[in-house]
């Protein structure tokens, strides 16, 4: 049986050779997200919405921990497809979610020095998602 080159190479190599500069800056923004201040709430910019942010508000009674809870996150399942079942796979989205929560917290901590954060990996049965939370 016959090896793809490509899959000889490190991850440097690799990403050199798959990725042009519209998906560099695509992950980039990925790892290194941006947070909106928004009425008490700190707010992923991708998912601020201000309609959609209003409704959220109402419908959890402006308890900003609820409404960063539900809006501060990655469904891991929602970027990258894996093979379910596959135990390989599996692990390396986990170790995908660790990357990018250890990369959410970097840039919450360094835009946002004021607050201290709670959040990370958590487990579900769809896989798993990165969350971020203000400590109140």
């Amino acid at each position: 049986m016959n090896k793809n080159p490509i899959d000889e190479l490190d991850y440097f190599d690799r990403a050199a050779l798959r990725l042009n500069l519209h998906d560099w800056l695509s992950v980039a923004q990925v790892f290194h997200p941006r947070f909106l201040e928004v009425s008490g709430c700190l707010i992923w910019e991708r998912a601020y919405e201000e309609r959609n942010f209003g409704e959220w508000y109402q419908a959890l009674n402006g308890n900003a921990t609820a409404i960063e809870s539900t809006l501060n996150q990655v469904r891991l399942w929602q970027l990258v497809d894996i093979n379910e079942g596959n135990p390989a796979e599996e692990e390396m989205v986990t170790e995908l979610a660790r990357e990018i929560a250890f990369f959410w917290r970097a840039a919450l901590e360094y835009a946002h020095p004021q607050y201290s954060f709670d959040g990370g990996v958590v487990e579900t049965e769809d896989g798993p998602v990165v969350r971020f939370i203000v400590q109140r």
